[in-house]
């Protein structure tokens, strides 16, 4: 590893809590406005080991707020975009890709946080389960669209959200699942939503502060970790 590209890194944090980072695996699930500034932010913080996660093309739609990606990228799978994304910054990173849904992903593996930033209900509520079955650290993105406040995004549990829809949907299946909601930490925004909720819009502003929020969050959990 080339130190000197984390020099800033290792200068705020100490080498110690820096040398922390570096055998731990960050699984991202989903590379869109959310994940993508995740999985970057981790990458330029210093974490070395990634698992990333998409079944998607990178789209001219996604240009507006999705930062892994540029206009060569269009067409392309998001994962082989993101990859080289990451080693192009740090070519020394461990970036496993998998073109899938949550669903069909292989958990037999290590896993130390699990950031899920996919739009799928039924996807989120996998690895919820998932998470929770195999005691891995979650932290799930929820409805960031059709705001524009950066300043509202936070962390908090899945029992404690308000002013998002897709919160609502996923208590109720993960109650119907038995999961135990208290132990679900989410990103939210609790601005309440600007336009008609049946059709999507964003900059990149407030996906992009969730995801910053999400590596700060990872960031936090090992370093201050005994």
């Amino acid at each position: 590893m080339n130190r000197e590209i984390f020099a800033r890194s290792i200068g705020l944090l100490g080498e110690d809590n820096f040398n922390k980072l570096q055998d731990k695996v960050i699984a991202v699930f989903g590379l869109g406005g959310v994940g993508g500034t995740a999985l970057e932010a981790l990458a330029r913080t210093g974490f070395q080991h990634f698992i990333i996660v998409d079944f998607d093309k990178v789209d001219p739609s996604n240009l507006n707020r999705q930062i892994l990606y540029t206009s060569k990228d269009i067409g392309r799978e998001k994962v082989k975009a993101a990859k080289e994304r990451i080693l192009s910054i740090n070519p020394d990173a461990d970036v496993k890709s998998f073109k899938s849904k949550a669903q069909e992903f292989d958990f037999n593996q290590k896993i130390d946080y699990l950031v899920d930033a996919i739009d799928d209900v039924d996807g989120k509520l996998f690895l919820a389960i998932k998470a929770q079955e195999n005691n891995i650290p979650l932290i799930m993105s929820l409805g960031m669209a059709n705001r524009f406040n950066p300043e509202q995004v936070r962390i908090s549990k899945l029992n404690q959200t308000r002013n998002d829809p897709l919160a609502k949907k996923i208590r109720y299946m993960a109650k119907k699942a038995e999961l135990d909601l208290s132990k679900i930490n989410v990103v939210i925004s609790e601005e309440i939503p600007q336009k008609n909720a049946e059709k999507l819009y964003s900059t990149m502003m407030v996906p992009s502060s969730a995801g910053l929020v999400i590596a700060k969050y990872i960031l936090n959990g090992i370093i201050d970790s005994k």
